[in-house]
């Protein structure tokens, strides 16, 4: 792909332009794209940004995603100031804030759960992954640490291992996509209740998809949401589990790439709330652009360690019937 000739004229001197400044190595050790990738995206937000000002010298928008994209990839505030040339942190902050509100705005366009025909695919692309029949998505939280909140509500925000946390709902597509995400809920919430108060549930209710999501026994076993045995007996539970749990790691996977692409959501996100799940969602936003868009994945820095939920959810008796006669279906040979 050429790399797209960007103008910045209304830049004063004494601000660089990091796409001009770094050769595509250094650039992506800092950016973790690469220099044509951030010009697209520079492309793509610069008509929904306006200038921006700093003790009276512009910001262009096209600085302002460069600064935005640097945050969002280290997490930090002091250093994309130095490498952007003295801009101060509370104006890292605003920019950032409203950069990210612009990518948020694109959400749709792509973050989709697959259609009837997406679903068909997802089934195929699933099954040969992991030789688990009818998935069309992986489902689990992800803990994203965030500074203390100033309000009442603020031990809500604490999690089961006693940080503060927003408790973001995931799903991914065979690709290791997000196809649904919802940031919105503390850290001290279950898993379950979220998927429970969800729009996604609610179309799995009605009967709007045409396939079954898989989940860790944090959910409740239900006729489209299966989850493992957690004491697999015979020989098929037993087959079960282990496509199951290879199927599954999908979106554990994900959670990787997207955290490591994104060091701002392994530090602590020191925003309100709110405004955190805003960068939460714009990081989404952007890790499906850059699958989309052919950018490798950036190397593991490391693994969370997985999340085990601390009980297990109510399971209805229909629920379990359902794993039951899925498992000898599917299984028993």
């Amino acid at each position: 792909m050429m790399m797209k000739e960007l103008h910045l004229d209304q830049m004063v001197m004494d601000r660089s332009n990091p796409l001009n400044d770094f050769d595509e190595i250094n650039f992506r050790d800092r950016f973790r794209m690469y220099k044509a990738t951030a010009a697209d995206i520079i492309s793509l937000l610069e008509t929904r940004l306006s200038s921006d000002s700093f003790r009276g010298m512009p910001i262009p928008p096209s600085l302002q995603v460069l600064i935005t994209l640097r945050f969002l990839a280290c997490g930090t505030f002091h250093r994309e100031t130095g490498d952007l040339c003295g801009v101060s942190e509370p104006t890292v902050c605003k920019i950032v804030h409203k950069v990210c509100k612009a990518i948020c705005e694109l959400k749709d366009d792509y973050i989709k759960f697959p259609d009837a025909a997406g679903q068909a695919n997802y089934k195929v692309e699933f099954f040969e992954y992991g030789n688990f029949p009818g998935v069309i998505g992986c489902i689990d939280g992800c803990h994203i640490p965030i500074k203390c909140p100033s309000t009442a509500d603020s031990e809500e925000y604490r999690n089961r291992k006693n940080w503060f946390s927003i408790n973001v709902q995931s799903v991914c597509t065979p690709t290791m996509q997000f196809s649904n995400i919802v940031a919105r809920w503390k850290g001290a919430t279950h898993d379950s209740r979220i998927f429970q108060n969800s729009c996604l549930y609610a179309q799995f209710e009605g009967g709007q998809h045409s396939g079954i999501i898989l989940g860790d026994s944090g959910y409740a076993q239900t006729n489209f949401l299966f989850t493992p045995y957690l004491h697999a007996v015979t020989p098929e539970q037993q087959r079960y589990n282990q496509a199951h749990i290879r199927t599954r790691g999908t979106v554990e996977r994900m959670f990787g790439v997207w955290k490591s692409r994104f060091q701002c959501l392994r530090n602590t996100l020191r925003f309100e709330p709110r405004r955190c799940c805003i960068v939460i969602i714009a990081t989404a936003v952007l890790h499906n652009y850059l699958k989309q868009h052919g950018c490798p994945d950036p190397q593991m820095e490391h693994r969370d360690e997985p999340d085990l939920p601390m009980v297990e959810p109510d399971n209805d008796r229909y629920g379990l019937a359902c794993r039951d006669a899925f498992a000898w279906r599917h299984f028993s040979q």
